[in-house]
């Protein structure tokens, strides 16, 4: 893929009161982990650079099982059903960033400091992809598109994640994004996958009963647990 943009949020936003809602405290909470709660969100802002990778790509052949995209096959039922009426889709890889990454490894021996920064770098990423969606979202007149993620379901499994990886090409040289043997991203805080246009807005959210999930971006329908819908999407 020769027609791709990569993005740096050079000046991320993270309001304290958001880290704060995200891990359940407020202004009365212990003082002295209020301080260092401040002091780690003020060290990680002067350094982090969340980054995205996207492309712009035909759909050049479909059947049941699947779509190829630029010479690149994805294998799965759920991907060929949610672009049967689409004629291209927009790939993306979008992290918190090394730089943050980096900076948390001095707290990965504390559970609770490690847990904050984990929390700082989840959000980071948030910031980083919202950003991204606003950014793609010109390639959508409608202002209507939809998300897809390998490994989120069965349905599309996280393997997956090796064709999104050749499709992009180079994600690792452009943003520092690494795909392991277990194809697992490195940072832990980065994400996959890619937007489409879609008559109904398309969620995998809206399967997924983890309800505390702060990137959560659509409401968990419960009844939808035991049709045949939910039955073919959860069938590995």
């Amino acid at each position: 893929m020769t027609d791709k943009t990569i993005m740096v949020v050079d000046n991320p936003k993270l309001s304290l009161d958001a880290l704060l809602r995200a891990l359940h405290m407020d202004e009365t909470s212990d003082p002295d982990d209020l301080e260092e709660i401040k002091r780690m969100r003020e060290e990680v802002l002067a350094i982090a650079r969340p980054k995205a990778l996207y492309g712009v790509v035909q759909i050049e052949k479909r059947d049941k099982n699947g779509i190829t995209a630029d010479g690149v096959r994805f294998s799965s039922p759920l991907v060929s059903q949610n672009l049967e009426n689409t004629a291209r889709m927009i790939p993306f890889v979008v992290t918190c960033g090394a730089e943050a990454e980096k900076w948390s490894q001095a707290y990965r021996n504390d559970p609770l400091t490690g847990f904050w920064a984990d929390t700082i770098k989840l959000l980071l990423l948030g910031e980083a992809r919202q950003q991204l969606q606003q950014e793609t979202a010109k390639y959508f007149p409608s202002g209507k598109f939809s998300a897809m993620s390998p490994g989120s379901l069965p349905a599309w499994p996280l393997p997956q994640q090796r064709p999104l990886f050749d499709l992009l090409g180079g994600v690792t040289q452009d943003i520092g994004v690494e795909l392991t043997d277990s194809f697992l991203l490195l940072p832990s805080k980065s994400g996959s996958g890619f937007f489409f246009s879609a008559e109904s807005h398309y969620e995998n959210c809206k399967y997924c009963p983890l309800l505390d999930c702060p990137n959560r971006r659509a409401a968990f329908e419960k009844e939808l647990e035991g049709t045949e819908e939910y039955k073919q999407l959860f069938h590995s």
